[in-house]
């Protein structure tokens, strides 16, 4: 049988050629695809803070217009002494910066439809005219828009609700 035998200067070669480490170009290149990779996550954490701070807006909109919707529910709406504020109108702002509970202003327009099934709004002063004392079915839309808008595309974003008030009482 044959022996192997290493010397001393046999290992320090070796223990050389294998320890070398990475060239400048493999360097270089690793970091290139480093930053490339950090750039796109950079991108995407940019448009994820955008969608969540839309969807804030929108949810913080919600509340301002659950608050009117409530408001307008409540009203009167009767043949006889019918509220004032739901007479027949175009969208109206009826609020500026109206506060939402973090604190984000909303302007508030509302359209009041005395007769939705026609096109565009029905009023008293509408052609054709619908009197508020012959109007049984009313459709109210109440719209909330960002009052003071950090970025321009938040100004786009305008929340709406659409309901509709009934009377049955001639």
């Amino acid at each position: 049988m044959r022996q192997w035998t290493i010397t001393i200067r046999d290992r320090k070669r070796r223990r050389t050629t294998s320890d070398s480490g990475f060239t400048l170009v493999e360097v270089i290149v690793a970091g290139m695809i480093l930053v490339i990779l950090c750039v796109g996550v950079m991108t995407v954490f940019d448009q994820v803070i955008k969608y969540n701070r839309g969807n804030s807006i929108r949810t913080q909109a919600l509340s301002v217009l659950q608050k009117k919707v409530e408001l307008y529910r409540a009203m009167r709406f009767e043949p006889v002494a019918p509220d004032p504020l739901l007479a027949g109108r175009t969208p109206t702002i009826t609020d500026t910066g109206i506060a939402s509970a973090d604190g984000t202003l909303f302007d508030v327009s509302v359209t009041i439809d005395n007769d939705p099934y026609a096109p565009d709004v029905q009023t008293a002063s509408s052609n054709p005219a619908v009197p508020e004392a012959g109007c049984k079915f009313k459709e109210i839309t109440i719209q909330a828009t960002p009052h003071n808008a950090q970025s321009a595309w938040i100004t786009a974003i305008q929340t709406k609700v659409v309901f509709q008030r009934v009377r049955l009482v001639n």
